[in-house]
Parts: C-alpha cells; structure tokens; sequence
C-alpha cells in the first residue's frame, strides 16, 4: 500500500511541474516601410504574415518561426537598447538567460515586426 501512495504522489508531483511549464505567444506589429517621397495616405487593414514567435519560460527559448520563402533577419535588444543577439533568417531560437524586457525586430524587404517579451 505505501507502495502505490508513493507512486501517486511522484506522479502528482510530475504532473504538478509540468503543469507550470508555460509557452505564450507574442505579440508582433507589421509595419510597411513607406517611401517618404511618396505621399499616398490609404486607409488598410494591418498586414498578416505567417510568422509566429513564442516565449518558453521553462527553458527560457525565444523561438521565432515563418514559412519557407520569406527572407527576413531577426535582432533581440534588451530594455537598453542593446543588441542582445541576430539572427540572419527567419526561423531563430534565442536563449536569454536574464530577466526583464526584450523586444524582437524582424526585419524584411518593405517591412518590418515589432514586439515586446516581459520575462
């Protein structure tokens, strides 16, 4: 019996850790860059690209994921300013080992992301 009441509570526990494991998307503004020689307002709905980056606070890993065909690079700044890292192409991982703010820039041809991870 001490046996199985054990094993229960290593399970309850296992489940219990698991449980705090947290992945959260982040937010990520599209921007066009606009030509400041031309002048043309038009009302449109914001862009949509296939890009997703999300947050791991279990591993602390900031992964940064689009379709094959878009040609991107991807830069992590901390709350200074600072570049804390760069990335080339679109699909990155990061590891960010300290707490605070960062924020992602995915820069592309015509466009660019921004967003801000609270660690």
């Amino acid at each position: 019996m001490k046996k199985v009441i054990i094993l229960v509570v290593l399970l309850l526990t296992t489940m219990a850790h698991t449980a705090f494991a947290e992945q959260r998307g982040v937010f990520m503004e599209f921007h066009r860059k606009i030509n400041p020689g031309k002048n043309m307002q038009v009302n449109r709905a914001p862009m949509r690209m296939p890009i997703e980056v999300v947050y791991d606070s279990d591993t602390h890993n900031i992964k940064v994921t689009g379709e094959k065909g878009i040609e991107a690079e991807v830069f992590l700044y901390n709350a200074n300013g600072v570049l804390e890292s760069h990335s080339s192409t679109l699909n990155a991982e990061f590891s960010v080992l300290e707490s605070g703010t960062y924020v992602i820039l995915i820069q592309g041809e015509g466009w660019y992301a921004e967003g801000e991870i609270q660690m």
